[in-house]
């Protein structure tokens, strides 16, 4: 026990018992990892308080050296947990998998926090209780910081702890990346939503300048996307886009609209060719590839509309239905109304054709639309998308 080599003959340690039995030690564990999580938990509630409380401020969040908005509080977390968990390797092997575990618990419960905080920043904002001035800044801010996060959430897993430990944390996280976009969807949503009432009308048959609003205030809303990180601002474009379209295929439905002739339809085409084109081109300038837009579909709608033989529309449905299984009698319908010359018996014959053959497969890599857009429509409130963001 002393280190001298002259005791080894007097003393057999193999005959000694252990100073601690192993009630001790687990009490003494116990004990240990009781006043440690209490000391975390206050640690990562004064994180996340300092965080909430740059809410609130009149400057825009601050960035790092490259522009993306930045804020300690990842780097923080993270540190305060993985100190935790590698002083107590030194110790034991179970001392460190019981802070591990804690560790990790506290982690989650941090998140659900954090995204609680955003729930009630968002709804203090959108009633006016406490409007913040660069509100969509902090949310983007925000989620770099899940992205922050997740990135590095790695370095809580020590050697030899099964790899499946994090999963829960890492669930957390992607739901905390889904809200965070929800709640930017739905600021976009109040922008966006008085616009699409105008939509359609016969000014939107003979002006683009509908169309031009919406691209101008959406452009607008985005422009500080680029501020935040890959994937999440791609993930961020791809729902915008997707939920301006959803916006635009609500209006659509809401019957505003009967074309009174064959000119008035074949407006009504080139309206939606020239939307989709201007909706394709406002996005790939905000940085989202075109193989991730969901505006073409607005090309496919135009096909029914600009067709001059009403007995042929069995064909378009059916092309349309094998593009977007998801479409309903409802929204052809809907769409059929616009055209405003379908007889009875032709539309039968169409309707018909949404039912002929197997339940065509989604082609790969494309979402559901027309599921999310109920026809006709009560408000257009109802047509958020769902999926990352959800």
């Amino acid at each position: 026990m002393m280190g001298s080599l002259e005791l080894g003959p007097e003393a057999d340690v193999s005959q000694l018992e252990p100073l601690l039995t192993l009630e001790n030690i687990e009490q003494l564990e116990a004990t240990f990892v009781s006043k440690v999580q209490a000391n975390v938990v206050q640690w990562l509630q004064k994180a996340l308080d300092g965080e909430v409380a740059e809410w609130g401020r009149e400057q825009e969040p601050d960035t790092d050296p490259s522009g993306f908005y930045h804020s300690p509080m990842p780097a923080i977390v993270l540190q305060i947990l993985e100190e935790n968990i590698r002083v107590t390797s030194l110790v034991s092997e179970s001392l460190q998998r019981r802070v591990h575990g804690m560790a990790l618990s506290e982690l989650g419960a941090f998140l659900r926090s954090f995204s609680d905080a955003l729930i009630r920043f968002s709804r203090e904002h959108l009633r006016g209780e406490a409007m913040a001035l660069n509100y969509v800044s902090y949310l983007l801010a925000a989620l770099n910081h899940q992205s922050a996060l997740s990135s590095s959430v790695s370095v809580l897993q020590p050697d030899g702890v099964a790899s499946g430990a994090l999963a829960p944390v890492e669930a957390a996280l992607e739901e905390l990346q889904r809200r965070i976009c929800r709640l930017v969807l739905e600021a976009l949503l109040v922008e966006l939503q008085p616009l699409f009432m105008a939509l359609p009308s016969r000014q939107w048959l003979s002006s683009s300048e509908l169309l031009d609003d919406v691209c101008e205030r959406t452009a607008r809303f985005c422009r500080d996307f680029w501020r935040v990180r890959n994937p999440g601002v791609q993930l961020l474009l791809a729902e915008a886009e997707r939920t301006v379209v959803l916006q635009y295929l609500c209006a659509l439905m809401q019957g505003r609209l009967v074309c009174r002739g064959a000119d008035e339809r074949n407006q009504a085409a080139e309206r939606l060719q020239h939307d989709a084109a201007k909706l394709r081109d406002l996005f790939l300038d905000l940085g989202l590839e075109e193989n991730f837009q969901c505006a073409p579909v607005l090309l496919t709608l135009r096909k029914l509309l600009n067709l001059r033989d009403p007995t042929m529309l069995g064909l378009e449905v059916a092309g349309l239905r094998q593009q977007f299984p998801d479409v309903s009698e409802d929204h052809v319908s809907a769409l059929l109304d616009l055209r405003g010359d379908v007889s009875r018996e032709q539309r039968l014959a169409a309707l018909s054709s949404l039912q002929a053959g197997p339940q065509p497969t989604p082609p790969a890599g494309r979402r559901a639309l027309f599921s999310l857009v109920p026809a006709p429509t009560p408000a257009p409130s109802s047509c958020l998308p769902s999926g990352p963001c959800a």
